[in-house]
């Protein structure tokens, strides 16, 4: 492979040297327990709106969706329509109550509205299991800019990524939390809108740039549907425009890595615009994004310096080489896809800015949620379920020492991640969703919603949502394949188990309507009052 670029170490040490600056400047600004769990609420729209984005739009965005137009093709366009067009829907679900009720964690709503403090550790459960899943994608992801970077074998890269995400994060909790991630959800919109431009450019327009990919690709644009033998593939290109829209807009509502950003407003306006300006943020990467896969295997294809190499005919092979080079874990491989195709306009200042962009959108969301796994394990689970004065009196030593906890166990499964980043996403999104999602979503809105139907949909919900995931992935082979089909010729794609978010939410209510509804002044505070005036 190529020497190490002196310009993307400069560009890498610059935007290293930003957010060490956030972090440690911020640490006097984060001495009370308030500004380190919420960062005071003092935050405006602009800052929190491009935070949301960051730490929404994870490794799964930067790296797993152009990954996945690499594999399928043009059509997975939808995926990326969808999670932005459902954005806006946060803002009636849950942004405006929420800020309203001005929690210091989310677990908080759940204990209120349901009436009992085992509620913050019954969703601590599916919590804990998406976290960790999310900070540990976040570190691959990481990790696989670091090794663009330096050059270095990914074991190497996993550690130095995880040593850069827990430093900012401990000294400066929240408050740097939220100021490096709007900075860093600034950078990889920049990064992802000049990665676009670049590839447009290099084939003198859009219209090049199609012609090219057709003729690398004469199916590329077409949906899978066009080969008889993949009717499979149709149907689950069709679940998938319900699954990922539904899925990934509504995720954008009830998961707790978006949903303490709304506690962090000024006010309730504030946390409303916050969703504005993430959809433009995130917006403007997205279209980056799709170029960038687009182009992805036919730059590969034909500009990548690796396809001088002996035995390498294609995109996939380069991947595959890239994979034995740097010793890339578990299914990374095609996650490196985006990477590649940057590496194959030979621009140091495009990759510089690529890596920044990257380092960016998954450091993000590493501090967004270990910042919401530091809370749950200290101040909701040791100190509000079990009793524990340690989080009260000690509260920044304790989140800091769940953040060391937190990001230690997520690196040693770094080492070896058990898919690809868009797959982690996907599971952690599930398992918290068809949970958490229904007695969150329904208790603001529905005054029937009972504790007996948001304990049962939490703990029933998460375990067989797990299940079918691992089942899938380790039985079937594939964790996107319907858990209970075991025909080859048959093989339905249901994106990441997404039909458990529905079932989730007709369980919860037909069990609501059968239990012992909560009582009166516990529904006027947490439910109606929360709602806007009409």
């Amino acid at each position: 492979m190529d020497e190490v670029n002196p310009i993307v170490i400069i560009g890498a040490l610059m935007y290293f040297a930003v957010i060490f600056w956030i972090g440690w400047t911020s640490r006097k600004a984060s001495l009370d327990a308030s500004d380190f769990y919420v960062a005071g609420r003092k935050v405006g729209p602009f800052v929190n709106g491009s935070a949301l984005a960051a730490t929404y739009f994870s490794p799964a965005s930067f790296l797993g969706l152009p990954a996945f137009i690499f594999i399928i093709g043009y059509p997975f366009w939808w995926a990326l329509v969808g999670i932005i067009g459902g954005m806006p829907i946060a803002t009636l679900l849950t942004a405006a109550p929420l800020r309203k009720y001005a929690p210091t964690s989310f677990t908080d709503y759940y204990a209120d509205r349901y009436e009992t403090k085992w509620l913050r550790l019954i969703a601590g459960i599916p919590t804990i299991i998406g976290g960790f899943a999310y900070v540990i994608l976040s570190i691959v992801g990481t990790a696989l800019f670091m090794l663009a970077i330096l050059k270095v074998n990914f074991t190497v890269s996993v550690i130095l990524a995880a040593v850069v995400v827990f430093a900012y994060i401990y000294y400066g909790g929240m408050v740097a939390t939220t100021l490096s991630t709007a900075f860093q959800g600034v950078t990889m919109t920049v990064a992802a809108v000049i990665a676009a431009i670049y590839v447009i450019a290099n084939y003198g327009g859009l219209n090049g740039l199609t012609d090219a990919v057709l003729a690398n690709n004469a199916n590329f644009f077409n949906l899978p549907y066009v080969n008889e033998t993949a009717s499979h593939v149709y149907v689950s290109m069709w679940s998938g425009v319900v699954g990922f829209f539904f899925t990934w807009h509504f995720g954008f509502s009830a998961l707790p890595y978006t949903v303490v950003r709304f506690f962090t407003t000024q006010d309730i306006k504030a946390a409303r615009r916050s969703v504005f300006w993430a959809v433009i943020v995130g917006g403007a990467m997205y279209a980056g994004l799709i170029i960038i896969g687009t182009g992805a295997r036919v730059l590969i294809e034909t500009m990548h310096p690796l396809m001088e190499t002996e035995g390498i005919t294609n995109a996939v092979k380069v991947l595959v080489h890239m994979k034995t080079e740097y010793g890339v874990a578990g299914a990374t491989v095609t996650d490196y896809s985006m990477i590649a195709a940057m590496e194959s306009l030979k621009s140091p200042f495009l990759l510089a800015i690529i890596t920044a962009g990257g380092l960016a959108i998954a450091m993000a969301t590493a501090a967004g949620w270990t910042m919401v796994l530091n809370v749950l394990l200290g101040r909701d689970i040791i100190g509000k379920v079990f009793g524990s004065k340690w989080p009260e009196e000690k509260p920044i030593q304790c989140t800091r020492m769940m953040t060391t906890v937190v990001l230690a166990i997520c690196t040693l499964f770094s080492f070896s991640p058990p898919a690809l980043v868009l797959d982690i996403s996907g599971a952690a999104f599930i398992v918290i969703l068809c949970s958490c999602g229904p007695p969150l979503i329904f208790g603001i809105w529905w005054g029937r919603a009972t504790k007996a139907a948001a304990i049962t949909n939490i703990l029933v919900m998460t375990f067989l949502s797990c299940f079918s995931w691992m089942y899938a992935k380790t039985v079937i082979g594939k964790p996107h394949f319907f858990f209970l089909n075991k025909a080859l010729d048959l093989d339905w794609v249901t994106p990441h188990q997404f039909y458990w978010v529905f079932v989730g939410l007709i369980f919860f209510v037909l069990l609501s309507l059968v239990t012992k509804p909560c009582s009166d002044e516990t529904i006027q505070k947490y439910s109606l009052d929360l709602r806007p005036e009409q």
